[in-house]
């Protein structure tokens, strides 16, 4: 018998299937959120995903939950490797993926034989997975239009015991046929299909290492850039992850980054596709993964709520050059590998930012260019003296 790890985050009520709002109706999910990975150096690494959810497109919410840790800690430090799963696209697809993929791993532990070596292992066993719920969702699309499955498809009938029903209407066969082969207009069928998602990890082979999963492409492929960029804000992020990557000479590049400044570029990324596309929003989930520490305690971090919040004004203010970026860099660090208490952390940021004033305003939502004018109004209220637009 497998024995499922309840410290893991995903719920089996949460599992949903593709017509959970009823047989055939317009079910209630189709969400795209942002999931970015950057290796920092050789075994250190990290992924973001934001939390904004829409419901059918239009319906915003703030409680999507897109990165998940896909090994028990007996199971990481038994083969010493950690990977975790982010998704953009149908939740439910990839909560059946994850669950799948879970499972699988489990009866390999508790087998004791076959075991995964790398995470390019692992990967592969959640893309099986996910080609599974894909193909289970094309199966009760087909079951609810027309009553038959794709193994009755491909055999020209169907039955229920009774005697074979063959499947002869042409139109039938080549609807039903489109579905199979994603070739359908269903917009919740494309919807399913348009999932994408990264498996990210560390494994003492190969380091830190990622893959990208295309249900639409059927493809499994290694990220040999170092980073990755998958949901609506992509392009966003992927010109912060360019900019960086071409402004350093190749040895920079394979020496790669101290922790602090591999964070502020990741948050950057996601903050840029949260600027200026929509479905990014929310609080910032991050996942961060050093394989030089031991115990999957140490080596697999995750940074939500107030923590990542702070972490991602740490960088609004360094992108608003309002705090240099060695400075940055340090309290980032403080907070996700020195676990910093976060009043210490604020202090620290209040003091080392250019103008704390022009912060506040910042992280309120005014914009940078009137933070100057701003700033010195306030001063100028507060204090009675002259106006000044001198932020130092």
């Amino acid at each position: 018998m497998v024995k499922v790890d309840l410290s893991l985050r995903v719920a089996p009520h949460k599992i949903a299937t593709f017509t959970r709002a009823g047989p055939g109706s317009a079910q209630g999910e189709s969400a795209m959120s942002l999931v970015n990975f950057l290796r920092f150096r050789r075994d250190i690494g990290a992924v973001i995903s934001d939390e904004e959810y829409w419901d059918i497109r239009f319906r915003r919410r703030m409680y999507g939950d897109n990165l998940h840790n896909l090994l028990t800690s007996a199971q990481a430090d038994t083969w010493q490797i950690e990977a975790v799963y982010g998704g953009t696209g149908y939740p439910s697809l990839h909560l059946d993926a994850v669950a799948g993929a879970r499972k699988t791993l489990a009866c390999w532990f508790e087998a004791g034989g076959e075991r995964p070596k790398r995470v390019a292992d692992i990967a592969r066993v959640v893309f099986d997975e996910l080609q599974k719920a894909i193909r289970a969702r094309i199966d009760q699309k087909l079951c609810f239009y027309y009553g038959f499955t794709t193994d009755d498809l491909y055999r020209g009938y169907y039955g229920d015991g009774q005697g074979k029903v063959p499947i002869r209407n042409k139109n039938v066969r080549d609807a039903a046929m489109a579905l199979v082969k994603g070739n359908s207009k269903d917009p919740l069928l494309q919807a399913v299909l348009e999932t994408k998602a990264v498996v990210a990890g560390h494994d003492p082979e190969y380091g830190m290492t990622a893959y990208h999963l295309s249900a639409e492409k059927s493809i499994l492929g290694y990220v040999h850039e170092g980073f990755e960029a998958i949901g609506p804000g992509k392009y966003a992020s992927g010109m912060v992850f360019g900019r960086h990557f071409n402004s350093r000479p190749f040895d920079m590049r394979i020496d790669g980054l101290p922790t602090g400044e591999g964070l502020l570029e990741l948050i950057l990324s996601a903050l840029r596709a949260k600027d200026h596309f929509k479905e990014v929003g929310g609080t910032f989930n991050i996942v961060l993964i050093n394989g030089q520490q031991q115990g999957h305690a140490a080596r697999y971090s995750e940074i939500l709520d107030a923590r990542a919040r702070l972490m991602a004004e740490i960088v609004r203010a360094y992108d608003a050059q309002l705090l240099e970026r060695e400075a940055a860099a340090a309290l980032l660090e403080d907070i996700a590998v020195n676990n910093s208490p976060l009043p210490k952390v604020e202090a620290d940021l209040a003091g080392a930012v250019f103008d704390p004033v022009a912060l506040e305003f910042l992280l309120r939502g005014y914009k940078t260019a009137e933070l100057a004018a701003i700033a010195a109004a306030f001063r100028t209220e507060e204090t009675g003296g002259e106006v000044t637009d001198d932020l130092n």
